[in-house]
């Protein structure tokens, strides 16, 4: 049985929901993030359904390589629930689904389309922090 994941706010880190399928990924990202940021990583949609309520995650990077439907459902459940945390989506173009492109434009404050560079998602986490705290500037 698979251990539930946490989320514990300590100090002023922000958190970071990793969602990705590709642990290698996964673990890559959150080795160069650790120390700036607390990281919790889920792989599964029902572990990202229970982390993505906790108020203490500032921003989601989500790779959209499975259960697109399911994730994008999510995506909007947190929208509506008028949450203010950036999702940034890593997500590999598919030619013919022109409604997923559309939901997922309209759901991400950035997509990145893969192949994706660890570097662009660290600038891209960089970018939504700004933007973030210029919002809560204002």
């Amino acid at each position: 049985m698979e251990r539930k994941k946490k989320i514990v706010k300590t100090g002023k880190k922000k958190t970071i929901l990793l969602h990705s399928a590709d642990k290698d990924m996964a673990k890559s990202l959150s080795i160069l993030l650790q120390d700036q940021y607390g990281i919790v990583i889920t792989e599964s949609v029902e572990e990202f359904a229970l982390q993505r309520k906790n108020k203490y995650v500032s921003l989601l990077v989500v790779d959209l390589e499975r259960s697109i439907p399911s994730l994008l459902t999510e995506f909007e459940l947190r929208h509506q629930e008028q949450s203010n945390a950036p999702i940034i989506v890593l997500y590999a173009f598919r030619q013919g689904q022109p409604e997923w492109e559309k939901r997922i434009r309209l759901l991400a404050d950035q997509v990145l389309y893969k192949p994706v560079q660890i570097e662009q998602i660290l600038d891209a986490i960089a970018v939504e922090n700004e933007l973030h705290k210029e919002l809560q500037g204002k």
